[in-house]
């Protein structure tokens, strides 16, 4: 599958997409409530402070928001330059590189930059990856069949950055952005061999990565023998799916309920909370209000009136829609433990920051649309 360029033409502004505005802000806004609610009492018992959470939540979100309302009205194509785009991969790749070396250690990953005002730079990386890749692609759209000369060079970066999250010992980070690599890649029309080398590739260093990382091995083993029980490294995931299944149909209520069993609870679990406190019929709430988001988005990268923003808004989407796939199915024991937040809900500045900021620049494409551009399926690929 190749995404075909037409002539330009003058971009035609569309009107704005609120039900994609809507969709944010309301998950926004839900994972708020979430978060108070679910971490209250662990605030509580660990902080002495049961707002302790959601005070910082709320300040990151003020900022996010100013973030995420900038990002709709910005012209990306100003970021376009040569120059720029080479600049923000050099200071994202050194921002990677600092905690790596230097930076706090949580749980033995150094995720974390150094000082008074810690923040996650791999959620930098969640931006500026996505934008060169659409950027670069869109340069290269007639040479996408040469293998070294443009798809290479692309790779290379994007092995560059995953390699120092790893260092970082973020390996459910790095695998993920691989993943979201390769399904870019995938869209933008790279050859149908490359893509199977890339992928054949990957899962051998993947595999590689697991194997060389003792608790990586141990939480794999842990996830294909659930009946070790609480006295392993299910502990979490146990107590978390007993959490979803007492919500029943319609739920204990708003701050009824009794996730004290799971660890940190105000982070990649969260969503348990919410199962068990808005019920069954909250999750099919929450389903509904995230596919309505993914396929505005969709619809708005499908209807962009360029390659570049096409997609740029392809690769956004994908990375909220496959973040919160993954945290959702480790709750449910689908894959292994991870460290993948879920967008808008989990604690954290820089996991909360960056989906705005990203969901900002979806909107930000919606706004310019055209005939949707052709795809032309070729028998050599």
């Amino acid at each position: 599958m190749k995404i075909m360029k037409r002539q330009k033409k003058t971009p035609q502004k569309a009107p704005m997409n609120f039900i994609l505005l809507a969709s944010i802000i309301l998950l926004f806004g839900l994972g708020l409530v979430t978060l108070y609610s679910g971490s209250y009492n662990y605030a509580e018992d660990v902080r002495k402070d049961g707002l302790h959470f959601i005070s910082k939540q709320l300040g990151f979100g003020i900022g996010g928001m100013v973030v995420f309302f900038l990002a709709i009205f910005f012209n990306l194509e100003r970021l376009r330059h040569k120059a720029i785009v080479s600049l923000v991969l050099l200071v994202t790749l050194t921002l990677n590189i600092i905690p790596a070396l230097w930076g706090q250690e949580i749980n033995g990953a150094r995720r974390w930059f150094p000082g008074p005002f810690s923040f996650q730079p791999s959620e930098i990386v969640k931006i500026v990856l996505p934008f060169y890749l659409a950027h670069m692609l869109d340069r290269k759209q007639k040479r996408l069949d040469t293998f070294m000369s443009a798809v290479l060079p692309l790779l290379i970066v994007s092995l560059l950055l995953t390699g120092v999250i790893l260092l970082q010992n973020s390996f459910a980070i790095a695998a993920f952005l691989i993943m979201h690599v390769w399904l870019v890649f995938l869209m933008a029309g790279i050859k149908k061999r490359h893509l199977a080398s890339i992928l054949v590739f990957a899962i051998i260093i993947m595999a590689a990565m697991v194997v060389m990382r003792p608790h990586r091995i141990a939480r794999l083993y842990y996830f294909l023998h659930p009946e070790q029980g609480a006295l392993t490294g299910n502990y979490q995931v146990d107590q978390s799916i007993d959490a979803i299944v007492s919500g029943g149909l319609w739920g204990k209520g708003l701050g009824q309920g009794e996730t004290a069993g799971v660890l940190e609870i105000q982070s990649d679990f969260i969503f348990s909370s919410f199962a068990e406190e808005f019920g069954f019929l909250g999750v099919l709430l929450f389903v509904c209000l995230f596919a309505l988001f993914a396929i505005q988005g969709y619809i708005a990268a499908y209807r962009a009136d360029t390659v570049f923003r096409r997609l740029l808004a392809f690769s956004y989407v994908t990375i909220i829609t496959l973040q919160t796939f993954i945290n959702l199915a480790v709750i449910v024991r689908i894959v292994p433990t991870t460290g993948i937040p879920l967008p808008f809900f989990s604690a954290g500045g820089s996991s909360l920051i960056s989906s705005l900021a990203i969901c900002g620049m979806i909107v930000n494409v919606s706004r310019f649309s055209g005939a949707p551009l052709e795809l032309r399926y070729s028998m050599n690929r």
